[in-house]
């Protein structure tokens, strides 16, 4: 017996498979009426008979509509997203973006596409061997087959997909899209439990190496960049930088800041820089006081920037300098500003502070824009503070480590910086690193050869006494050991140096090539931390061979985005540029729709119990129909029964007795010397088994 093609067709994926992972997508992703709209929609297949005869230009025209959704959702991700985290956001959309061909499979009147509608080549290809009469080879796939894996990729990259509950939901419908199509279930039982366990194990084992040679044997919660920073003092090798803006400085009045202060540290060990806050000395405990609001300190307080809304009366003076800082900044993200900062203008966010003057913002918007008001006499950070419960201890901001001492007061009494005022120590450790040292980024010996391990770690001494070559970080180490040995409190600082001018705009380019690290020295004339920054001043020209030549065209573009994104988070102007974006979509889906509603059919209208009663009287075999339906879907028109069950044969256990059911079909039907009576009660007594068994058997559509 000669099959149709939709007879060889692949079978589609089993009921409520494709609706049950819509639905997990929805939940891990944060869209759950999202995913309920798309899982209506995909399984409302199963519950109405309106279908479109889809040919080979609706399938293109679907995957057509699907990449425009794909560049449309790009567009809008990257405008809200990180470089980085642009492509994970993107591909978590993917059940959005591909419905449209999933839309025409499922009430299309055939249970697979073609791949040449999804590939250039292939229509090409088949074109030219359909124009010269060569064979071709049609590959017919079910796209449920590529909907379902793409459902589970989106939902795996949500922001809940370290839910205790994804991992076996994720499972349950693995084994609900395979076991079921598999001869051996019990040995593809056994598979996916080892398939589970070696997931689960294997996702345990990442963690704990993660936080075992990574984190080390610190406190996860407590390495925050704010808290703590690890340098790159004793690292062999060329330190890489990015050279891809991060912030932007566009000035209003005065002059601009050289130093943009990220975050600033008191206390030093093996390479790191951490931050030991103040105890509270209302309870006298080890309790520290860390990030607080900053309107909790009021205007009045010496030490601490104010935030406002507008500008506050005493900061709009003619003669305080103000500029625009514009980029974007994570989640609680550190904000960089400048060590004399004196107001902030960030409309609606939320901003946070602690002792050591460090800004921590949760943007409302990708892009920040925030007016900077700057100048003396205003200071960000508390003045350096001591153990009141220990008053024998030194202020972290005055120790210098055990292993490094040796070296650091050799070079202070060679310098003679005891006795020193602040301004000539400054102006003698610049003019002793002008002359001795040199900046490089490439430490071909970093470590010295020492057998013991406090030994090793004795990285600034080396820098000091032997190689005299470093980048910024030992700069700044060096300095601040040394002007703490000279009895000034000091402190070390990262962020970024303003060096790069814009010459058409006027604007300062702050990029990742411009991370930079120095001192804070507190000036106890003046009461305040003043910036000291001893590295070379060439070291800013030695990253400009570093720039790709493309490097232009991404600034230019990089701008634009942050300017379109600061323009639209203005109050009013969201509505504007939503209205440019889904206006032309909703025009053309509503243009799909009204031609799709003309073109609908209705197809296997439901029979009355009499129309029923008059096909089983015809032919036993009509009773067949409507479970097979279960696994096979509807009956295309113009298929003939017997023909269509014979799809049935991979589904049932012994397929012979269908062979036989589907003869004996054909001899009641056209054969007029056969016993109609004993063929009947034969067909008969082998459908009803199978009835049964189709009943019984798991649906896959």
């Amino acid at each position: 017996m000669s099959r149709s093609p939709e007879v060889d067709e692949p079978r589609p994926a089993p009921r409520l498979l494709l609706g049950a992972s819509l639905l997990l997508w929805g939940g891990i992703t944060g869209r759950p009426l999202v995913g309920l709209v798309l899982a209506i929609a995909v399984e409302a297949a199963h519950w109405t008979r309106v279908r479109w005869d889809f040919g080979d230009p609706a399938y293109l025209r679907a995957w057509q509509v699907s990449i425009l959704l794909l560049l449309l959702t790009t567009g809008l991700v990257w405008l809200d997203a990180s470089m980085l985290s642009a492509l994970p956001q993107t591909m978590s959309w993917l059940p959005v973006i591909m419905l449209p061909l999933q839309f025409v499979q499922s009430y299309g009147m055939h249970r697979s596409m073609s791949l040449a509608n999804l590939s250039l080549f292939l229509r090409k290809r088949r074109a030219y061997a359909m124009r010269h009469g060569l064979p071709f080879r049609d590959i017919r796939f079910s796209f449920d087959h590529v909907y379902f894996p793409s459902i589970l990729i989106a939902a795996s990259l949500g922001d809940f997909s370290t839910s205790p509950v994804f991992f076996p939901a994720m499972l349950v419908l693995a084994a609900a899209a395979f076991l079921p199509r598999l001869k051996s279930r019990v040995s593809a039982g056994v598979m996916l439990l080892l398939a589970a366990v070696g997931g689960y194990g294997g996702e345990r084992a990442l963690d704990y190496a993660y936080h075992q040679f990574v984190l080390g044997h610190y406190d996860p919660a407590f390495l925050t960049y704010s808290r703590q920073t690890r340098t790159s003092i004793g690292e062999l090798g060329e330190i890489k930088q990015s050279p891809a803006i991060h912030w932007r400085l566009i000035p209003h009045q005065g002059d601009l800041p050289r130093l943009l202060r990220i975050a600033s540290y008191n206390s030093y060990v093996n390479t790191y820089w951490s931050a030991k806050l103040p105890p509270r000395e209302e309870t006298g405990e080890s309790e520290v006081i860390d990030f607080e609001t900053l309107e909790s300190f009021g205007v009045d307080e010496p030490y601490w920037i104010t935030a406002h809304d507008t500008p506050p009366e005493e900061a709009t003076a003619d003669a305080l300098p103000r500029f625009t800082l514009r980029g974007s900044t994570p989640r609680k993200g550190l904000f960089p500003i400048p060590g004399n900062c004196g107001s902030l203008v960030l409309p609606n966010q939320d901003i946070e502070t602690n002792p050591f003057g460090t800004l921590r913002v949760d943007p409302k918007h990708p892009v920040a824009d925030a007016l900077v008001l700057w100048g003396d006499p205003m200071s960000t950070a508390m003045p350096p503070w001591s153990d009141h419960r220990h008053p024998d201890r030194r202020s972290p901001d005055l120790r210098v480590p055990g292993n490094e001492k040796e070296a650091v007061v050799r070079v202070v009494d060679e310098l003679g910086l005891r006795g020193l005022g602040l301004s000539e120590q400054i102006a003698t450790l610049r003019a002793y690193f002008l002359r001795d040292f040199t900046y490089t980024r490439y430490l071909s010996r970093p470590r010295p050869d020492f057998d013991d391990k406090q030994e090793r770690e004795r990285f600034v001494s080396v820098f000091l006494e032997e190689s005299k070559r470093g980048h910024c970080e030992y700069f700044a180490t060096a300095t601040a050991f040394l002007l703490r040995e000279a009895g000034v409190p000091t402190r070390y600082a990262t962020g970024f140096a303003v060096v790069e001018r814009d010459p058409g705009s006027g604007e300062a380019l702050v990029r990742g090539i411009h991370g930079h690290a120095w001192c804070l020295a507190w000036d106890a004339r003046r009461g305040k931390w003043i910036d000291v920054d001893l590295t070379p001043p060439d070291w800013t020209g030695r990253e400009a061979p570093r720039m790709p030549p493309w490097q232009a065209l991404l600034d230019r573009w990089q701008i634009l985005r942050d300017n379109i994104l600061v323009w639209r988070s203005q109050p009013g102007n969201l509505a504007i540029a939503l209205g440019l974006i889904f206006l032309p979509l909703l025009a053309g889906a509503l243009l799909i729709g009204r031609r799709l509603w003309r073109s609908k059919r209705r197809i296997g209208r439901r029979r009355t119990r009499a129309e029923e009663r008059a096909a089983l009287a015809l032919s036993p075999l009509g009773a067949l129909e409507r479970p097979a339906s279960r696994h096979l879907g509807e009956r295309p028109l113009g298929v003939p029964l017997p023909r269509w069950l014979g799809s049935l044969k991979g589904v049932l256990r012994d397929p012979d007795s269908l062979d036989e059911a589907l003869a004996l079909h054909q001899r009641l039907r056209f054969d007029p010397r056969a016993d109609d009576a004993d063929l009947r009660r034969r067909l008969e007594s082998l459908v009803l088994p199978l009835k049964r068994e189709l009943r019984r058997s798991r649906s896959t559509r």
